[in-house]
């Protein structure tokens, strides 16, 4: 299959962003580069554990290098192919079953080209292939930017949360490391917090669509910190933010309460029948519409936050 850069949607089942496994950064570029090959829709052609994908090093290099790091890209994608071929993942279903299955089935490296050509493991094209519901996507471009193997993951979960109308999330510390997939790594908070969570929301903040905040729940008794608070919005958010700088839900409930706008979204694509009906259905939806796709509020004049009381002077 031919990868296109006009089309580098990466698609996932929610079960399989919030599986656990452990993964380099290069791996994963590697892994979601092939994924984006994939189309998921529940029309599109049959994929089968036959189906072979390739990717090229001059693709990789594209995506996620620049001129002055790419004279190891070769090895890097040797590396990381062999890597991600013996790498399992972990995938949590209903009745406290776990499936333990890997990405990959099959890969060849061919390095006089630079090519990699792989199949997925049977047991996982379930989770990237005809998608109904319940799945997380953005496009590869948008993570290209990130560095570490955790702000990828971050931003993975971000995505998906967001798209389960939550716009933050409590962990206690070994549980945020689980679900990171650094469990019994990074024992002192110290290193957690610098390698780990700084590192992620500062490449987030900086070079995505999206602003995440953490705030850490000290210990009940003693010392040191027990678990962490993350709270994120879309950046076209920003001017709906408190002080603090984290989305206000306030202010977004007083937009959808405003009579004009709601004169002037009824017809929002994203809400349902009831909500194009009913004012109380369509408030509630609106809600998340807005926190999920603020973009889609893009009529002339019209931007959400037109629809503010006025500040008097």
């Amino acid at each position: 299959m031919k990868y296109k850069m006009e089309n580098n949607l990466v698609v996932q089942s929610n079960d399989l962003v919030l599986a656990t496994y452990t993964m380099t950064t290069k791996e994963k570029e590697l892994l979601l580069t092939c994924i984006s090959q994939i189309d998921s829709r529940p029309d599109a052609p049959n994929i089968s554990k036959q189906t072979k994908f390739t990717i090229t090093a001059d693709e990789i290099k594209r995506l996620f290098y620049s001129d002055s790091n790419a004279k190891n890209i070769y090895r890097d994608i040797e590396q990381a192919s062999n890597r991600l071929f013996e790498r399992e993942v972990i995938i949590a279903l209903p009745d406290n079953e776990a499936l333990r299955t890997r990405f990959v089935s099959s890969l060849l490296f061919s390095p006089n080209t630079g090519k990699i050509t792989l199949t997925f493991a049977e047991d996982i094209l379930p989770y990237l292939t005809q998608l109904k519901a319940n799945f997380t996507k953005y496009k590869l471009l948008e993570i290209s930017e990130l560095s570490s193997i955790h702000s990828i993951r971050l931003y993975e979960l971000i995505v998906c949360w967001i798209g389960q109308y939550q716009y933050s999330k409590a962990y206690e510390l070994e549980d945020f490391k689980y679900v990171m997939g650094i469990k019994g790594k990074y024992k002192q908070f110290s290193e957690l917090r610098k390698y780990v969570i700084d590192k992620a929301l500062e490449e987030i903040n900086e070079s995505t669509n999206y602003k995440v905040s953490v705030e850490y729940k000290k210990k009940s008794r003693g010392k040191g910190y027990e678990g962490l608070t993350l709270k994120f919005h879309r950046k076209t958010l920003d001017k709906l933010t408190s002080e603090d700088g984290t989305l206000s839900q306030a202010t977004i409930e007083s937009i959808v309460d405003n009579v004009q706008f709601m004169n002037d979204y009824n017809n929002h694509p994203s809400l349902s029948y009831d909500g194009k009906m009913q004012n109380d259905t369509f408030k509630r939806e609106m809600i998340h519409i807005i926190q999920r796709e603020p973009e889609s509020f893009n009529k002339p004049n019209k931007s959400l936050e037109s629809y503010l009381p006025k500040i008097k002077h």
